[in-house]
């Protein structure tokens, strides 16, 4: 990684003892807002109402009024681009002594800002923008926490003032997401930022009247600066080739339901912002022209802005960069950027895979892993090929119901040392489905966005009327297709049906499909309940399950014990076959031994589940004989 510049320390020194001169600039009001623990504020609010609109101010540090041009420090965030905030600390940009106290609108301190002024009419429309030279002495320090309650607090001396903010923040907000902006939007369910990534933590109501104001403030110098036809570095957004249009995509993202799928979708169709003096226009936000000025103690492409912007529309004077100077600056920031961010994500891969192979050799810690950390542990169990030390916990939380479609697609399509392990995990996950079949659609719906896959669906109909899907993955399905009366229904079991193939490795090319099971809608692929009888659960005899007889292996997963020894006794998974009774359920196990009827059972009981669980009981019982039987033989 290159190396950032060093500092000679005598320009802090000089700077900190330096006098600010406050001469021609215009005293303004304004508080800030901003994290907790935040020290270098770049911003300072103020919001004035009138009878057409209103008037924002946003005040800026006017950080490149105290450095000075070809200086160390100047020197120095050109070369490190950005302040890089760390679990514990932070790298800043400039120099503590500066960010955090000289820079910084910290509350009762004078400072020289550079104020945007900018006039909205009633429908939040820009009218006018304009650049001053101010200093400001900030009346209040919020954090996100204080706002908030400030926000619901009349006695507060800044009630009134942030209510009008939040007002318009909710104007800025709606206009944006008219036009398809699906930047600091909800879309999906999930909360994205201004390019489209993910937010994990929710936002406070306050963080959003800051976000509204600083895309505000940036839109106005970006269009203020393209209307003069002034390079800048401009921050451009753009959508990759295969991405649908804005309102489309959003319609798409709105169906996905999953925000793993969310994700992964914007992460196949958004691509990285960056900098350059050409205006392209930022896609997540649906704006013509949008740039970065509201932060220039950290950012210095904000830092190089301020000086552009103050030397043209407030000084009178050409810009002090060349397009080529830009254009070498644009690109020294792009590829530090991603430079650092390949660092930074391969160092929390390896923290994270490291610390995955310390849980996977204790099983006490797999245990009381939380769902978000088992779900990351699977995904991580992958790249150290570790994958069936999950696997006794995986089967413990599929049995509880307690699994995400993601956590399944990640077991499903991962691979394995240990087959013995697969099949074992495999009888589990198909029995889960089994009783959620709108799983597996969700967890295909994954493969194909997490893995690019192409999923397709063969749609037919049966002699009686009925829907029959193939789904079909990379050109290949299953033989026979999944068949019910409700559309969704007969796609989410041919999804069922197609994870079972995975799992079994048995999906067959396009041309083996079996269309005669069309003429047949009783077929053994046929598991959907779609039969209701008037008897009453009562009406039937149901037998009494001698338990002695019943291994003490099976007490706790009888299915699951009656896969395992099917598959010791190298014999086929059993059907199951349902019928609704009044206000329950009449299970039917069918085992087969040389493609015939071996052993059949039957089992009533409220539940789906509990009809199985007790049919299953009854079918040990059977096999247990059978396996005497011919072992005496």
């Amino acid at each position: 990684m290159t190396k950032t510049l060093p500092i000679i320390p005598k320009e802090i020194e000089q700077l900190i003892d330096k006098n600010i001169s406050i001469a021609n600039r215009e005293a303004v009001p304004g508080f800030t807002i901003d994290g907790e623990t935040s020290k270098d504020l770049d911003d300072a609010l103020w919001l004035q109402p009138n009878p057409s609109g209103a008037v924002i101010s946003v005040h800026i540090s006017d950080v490149s009024a105290i450095i000075q041009p070809g200086s160390s420090l100047e020197a120095h965030a050109l070369s490190q681009v950005e302040t890089r905030y760390l679990a514990t600390k932070n790298i800043p940009m400039f120099p503590h002594e500066l960010s955090e106290d000289n820079l910084s609108l910290l509350e009762d301190k004078l400072r020289l800002t550079v104020t945007i002024r900018i006039t909205l009419d009633d429908n939040a429309n820009i009218k006018e923008t304009s650049l001053h030279l101010t200093h400001l002495t900030s009346l209040k320090r919020f954090s996100y926490t204080s706002a908030d309650a400030a926000l619901h607090d009349p006695s507060s001396p800044f009630f009134q003032m942030l209510r009008y903010c939040e007002l318009w923040a909710q104007k800025l907000a709606w206009k944006r997401q008219d036009v398809g902006a699906i930047g600091l939007s909800s879309v999906g369910g999930v909360n994205l930022d201004e390019e489209g990534r993910i937010l994990t933590t929710p936002l406070y109501h306050s963080q959003q009247i800051i976000q509204e104001f600083m895309i505000l403030a940036n839109t106005a110098v970006a269009s203020l600066a393209e209307n003069h036809r002034l390079p800048i570095l401009y921050r451009n957004h753009t959508a990759s080739a295969i991405a649908p249009k804005s309102q489309e995509l959003i319609e798409t993202l709105t169906t996905l339901g999953l925000p793993e799928l969310v994700r992964q979708k914007l992460q196949s169709w958004l691509n990285p912002a960056t900098y350059s003096p050409a205006v392209i226009g930022h896609f997540a936000l649906a704006l013509s022209a949008y740039t970065h000025f509201t932060s220039p103690i950290r950012r210095v492409a904000d830092y190089v802005n301020h000086r552009i912007l103050k030397a043209v529309f407030i000084e009178g004077q050409d810009s002090p960069y060349t397009l080529d100077e830009l254009e070498a600056i644009a690109k020294h920031i792009n590829n530090k950027r991603t430079e650092v961010k390949e660092q930074r994500d391969e160092h929390f891969r390896e923290k994270r895979l490291n610390e995955t192979v310390n849980i996977l050799r204790n099983k006490g810690k797999i245990e009381n892993l939380s769902d978000k950390e088992f779900s990351q542990i699977i995904k991580d169990s992958l790249r150290v090929s570790k994958l069936d030390k999950i696997v006794p916990e995986a089967i413990s939380r599929i049995g509880e119901g307690n699994i995400k479609p993601v956590d399944l697609y990640y077991l499903i399509f991962g691979d394995y040392n240990d087959l013995e392990v697969l099949d074992l995990l495999k009888n589990q996950i198909l029995d889960y489905l089994e009783e959620k079949q709108v799983e597996a659609t969700k967890i295909i719906q994954i493969a194909a966005t997490t893995n690019q896959k192409t999923v397709e669906y063969i749609e037919k109909t049966t002699a009686s009327g009925k829907f029959a899907f193939w789904s079909v993955l990379e050109r290949e399905t299953t033989a026979v297709p999944g068949i019910a009366s409700n559309k969704q229904a007969a796609k989410h079991q041919a999804n069922y049906l197609l994870i079972e193939g995975v799992l079994d490795q048995s999906l067959v090319p396009l041309r083996f499909i079996d269309e005669d099971s069309l003429q047949d809608i009783n077929s053994k692929t046929h598991k959907i309940p779609i039969e209701t009888t008037d008897e009453s659960m009562s009406d039937l005899e149901t037998e009494e399950i001698d338990m002695e007889l019943v291994p003490s292996a099976a007490y706790q997963s009888p299915v699951g014990y009656l896969h395992e020894t099917l598959q010791r006794l190298k014999m086929k998974r059993p059907d199951y076959y349902y019928h609704q009774v009044g206000n329950g359920w009449l299970c039917r196990c069918q085992i087969e031994w040389l493609d015939e009827p071996l052993i059949e059972t039957e089992a009533i009981e409220s539940s789906k589940k509990d009809a199985k669980t007790n049919a299953s009981l009854k079918a040990i019982i059977h096999l247990e004989k059978f396996v005497v039987e011919e072992l005496s033989d």
